[in-house]
């Protein structure tokens, strides 16, 4: 009798765990099917995409009706018609998919594919006739007043794509440790079941012995055996219903699994495993050791042998050690495996393998774009710094010269003022190309900013090459350019510096762009080289220097002070301290040229400290709700213990570190290195405030905002400058507003000096605003009069 009810037991346990276990991993299969789909459609049709190639293709529409209008046309009838089918191929990808929710969300997103729909269905009308010049120019007249409105669907649109992709990439993250927990208790069940069967048949077995024994108990214990067999034929059946539903679970996987035992034979895996690697079922069967795996993979072609080799010593260690961790494996065709190593209790190692082939590919993006200029797609001055020392190695080597030019542009500014950014970013993108098209391929090519370019000529015999040089680079720069339907005029002054056997990168940047200064001083349109007598510059710059280290600080550097007002309260939150150098010779020196000197001569640790300590101190005197800000150089944190600077500055002078706000530039933040990490979080403990000051200027990225941790984010004064007269430019502080808003960071606007500015940038959102509107920097003597001036202007308000 108690044999039978701990057969009825093992029944329910084994029904009731595999209908659990069976609804679970249905379930989970549902969410990743859903949650796959949902990625597929971010992926398939990047609505940030379409709308940037639709924006795109109406401006080459644009373009091409500008070079048909001119005389004689530049571009043939068929060359229109084409342009015009493209951009309605583009049209019809609106109103499908993803993007047309996107383009129902907002009113204006609807009425900007509309309008767009209307001009194309009115031009379709005459298109046959586009050769006609005056149908040409209402075809112009009929897309003008998109451009604008494309320019803004298309930054709506890539804001609205980046939020729902990181949605579901989080959720898609919950839900893979949700369904990894969910295989690993499949795995664990099933060995459980095995062990209660096993049970079950140990049972049965007593029962036919005692059969035997007994002969008057024959009939009721041929009964009760009858009834065991059938509850084991039904947990049997059970058992293959929930090993299939098992592997159905293993095989739906997003990641390639293999388990091994304590023994490091493999006992589980997945069909993901055969696909990312080419393995067949034989290949990856039950027993298979680790090293013969890997030998697999060599013998599919997946990796090559030494890499197989160094992957087998990485993982056998990761097994000795027993701890988890990732390898990064990179196969022959390209793609990129991430492998997590998991220890098991009791022995044995489960891995994942997962396919990262499009995130690294993302990665390496990421550092594509810190190393180049986002306009012209050159190198910028980080990198073109790498070529030039690599440039000076190879020619020294070969007995050879090395030429540094510094090309810039006559008149841009006036092109910029008068024709539109738009105009002078395709400039620049036009100068770019024919500065590519006239060097040769070993020479590098670099953008350091504004209108100004670096060519290093490598392998220079003698002068002449770079004089020659230079001519063609003054000609091919000379020629008019046709921009969005104007012809601009504009020319190039270039500046040479050739290297000396032990010339440096720095030198010879400095020495061209001393020369560029000459030939723009001697009529622009011309070349000059370098030569001792201009290097009145240079022997400046080694002048202050010397003295820069030299100097005392109590007596030749002071600081001042510019508010910070509250947009909410109208209150003053915080001073920013400046630094300031009054030299006993030269008189007042600008910042821009001694903080640069300071910063790659390494004085500006010193300096810095003193910064720090001057404003613990002057803070003593401002009343406890006004915070002071100093600026922090990156070079601080490279050859300074920071952190400790801080600290101890913070004890000496008895100061509240959260009146202390630090500010750091973004180039600091280029590096991304985990000392980086650690020191702000470091100062962060402190009690101090992080800022990131001139945001959206060089290598910006609002994902700076999510990695790092910042209290404020002070929003550059170049987006302020035009934010009355370009809706791109509010559409980009709004942005930055917004997202700011979202991760709890305080926004400050610098650069206000108009009461229209801080209209605007009040009905944005914006915290609070700094600039000559409310006051220029002041000595510290005078912020009493200025605090209590400002009351009584607020009051007066």
């Amino acid at each position: 009798m108690k044999r039978r009810t701990a057969s009825r037991v093992v029944q329910v346990v084994l029904s009731i765990g595999m209908i659990a276990l069976a609804v679970a991993a249905l379930y989970i299969s549902v969410l990743v099917f859903q949650r796959q789909e949902a990625l597929t459609q971010i992926f398939r049709y990047n609505i940030a995409y379409s709308a940037s190639q639709g924006m795109n293709e109406l401006l080459r529409f644009r373009r091409t009706l500008t070079a048909a209008l001119i005389d004689p046309p530049q571009v043939t009838k068929q060359d229109v018609e084409l342009r015009y089918q493209i951009l309605l191929s583009r049209l019809s990808l609106f109103e499908q998919g993803e993007f047309m929710n996107f383009v129902t969300a907002l009113p204006e997103n609807r009425e900007t594919v509309d309008e767009l729909a209307s001009a194309l269905d009115e031009i379709g009308g005459f298109i046959g006739e586009i050769d006609d010049p005056e149908v040409a120019q209402q075809a112009l007249d009929l897309t003008a007043p998109l451009e604008r409105k494309m320019v803004a669907l298309a930054s709506k649109a890539n804001e609205y794509g980046a939020t729902a992709q990181a949605e579901d990439q989080r959720q898609l993250l919950t839900l893979h440790w949700i369904f990894s927990s969910l295989a690993l208790s499949l795995v664990v069940s099933g060995f459980i079941f095995i062990a209660m069967l096993r049970w079950q048949h140990r049972l049965q077995i007593s029962v036919q012995q005692r059969l035997k024994a007994t002969n008057e108990d024959l009939l009721r214990t041929s009964a009760e055996l009858s009834e065991s067999a059938a509850a084991a034929r039904r947990a049997n059946e059970e058992l293959i219903t929930q090993n299939l539903l098992f592997n159905t679970a293993l095989n739906n996987m997003s990641h390639g699994l293999c388990m091994f035992d304590a023994e490091g034979k493999l006992i589980v895996s997945n069909q993901k495993m055969e696909n990312i690697y080419g393995l067949s079922q034989e290949q990856l069967r039950l027993g298979t050791s680790l090293d013969m795996l890997i030998q697999h993979m060599v013998e599919t072609g997946a990796c090559a042998e030494y890499e197989a080799e160094q992957l087998s010593q990485m993982q056998c260690k990761l097994i000795e050690e027993d701890r988890s961790d990732t390898l990064i494996q990179e196969l022959r065709d390209g793609r990129t495996i991430l492998i997590s190593h998991q220890p098991m209790r009791g022995g044995g190692w489960v891995a994942t393998y997962e396919d990262i082939t499009e995130r690294h590919k993302a990665q390496a993006q990421v550092a594509y774009m810190a190393r180049h200029d986002t306009l012209t797609d050159l190198p910028n001055r980080i990198l073109m710094r790498e070529q030039l020392e690599d440039i000076l190695a190879s020619s020294s080597d070969r007995g050879l010269a090395t030429a540094v030019m510094c090309v810039d542009l006559d008149n841009f500014k006036s092109i910029n003022d008068t024709l539109g950014h738009p105009v002078g970013d395709a400039l620049l993108r036009a100068v770019a190309g024919r500065i590519r098209n006239t060097v040769r391929e070993t020479d590098a090519v670099a953008r350091l900013g504004g209108d100004e370019f670096v060519v290093v000529q490598g392998n220079v015999e003698k002068p002449e090459q770079a004089s020659s040089l230079a001519k063609r680079l003054i000609e091919a720069l000379d020629e008019p350019y046709i921009i969005e339907g104007h012809q601009v005029l504009t020319g190039a002054s270039v500046g040479i510096a050739i290297a000396e056997a032990d010339e440096q990168g720095g030198d010879l940047l400095m020495q061209a762009d001393v020369a560029l200064y000459q030939a723009k001083g001697d009529g622009r349109g011309v070349f000059r080289f370098y030569e001792a007598g201009m290097n009145k510059r240079l022997q400046r710059r080694r002048s202050l220097e010397a003295e820069l280290r030299a100097a005392n600080l109590d007596e030749q550097f002071h600081l001042v002070f510019q508010p910070i007002i509250g947009l909410g309260t109208n209150r003053v939150t915080t001073f920013e301290a400046l630094l300031r150098w009054t030299h006993p010779v030269h008189g007042p020196i600008s910042p821009d040229e001694f903080i640069r000197i300071a910063e790659e001569t390494g004085a500006i640790v010193p300096i810095g400290e003193w910064v720090l300590r001057r404003v613990c101190l002057e803070m003593k005197s401002l009343p406890d709700n006004i915070s002071i800000a100093a600026n922090l150089s990156p070079m601080q944190f490279k050859r300074d213990d920071i952190v400790e600077t801080v600290a101890r500055v913070l004890s000496e002078t008895d100061t509240p570190a959260n009146r202390l706000e630090l500010e750091i530039t973004e180039t600091l933040l280029l590096e991304d290195s985990r000392k980086l990490h650690t020191d702000l979080r470091r100062l962060r403990k402190l009690g101090t405030r992080i800022s990131l000051d001139d945001f959206g200027t060089g290598y910006s990225s609002l994902s700076y905002l999510q990695k790092f941790a910042f209290d404020k984010v002070k929003i550059d004064r170049l987006f302020i400058k035009e934010i009355t007269k370009s809706a791109d430019q509010a559409a980009i502080v709004q942005t930055i507003v917004n997202l700011a808003f979202t991760l709890g960071m305080t926004t400050v606007v610098e650069g206000v000096e108009m009461e229209e500015q801080l209209r605007i940038i009040r009905a944005m959102g914006c915290d609070e605003a700094q600039g000559n509107l409310f006051s220029k920097p002041i000595p510290a003597s005078d912020i009493p009069d200025f605090l209590a001036a400002h009351k009584l202007r607020r009051y007066a308000a």
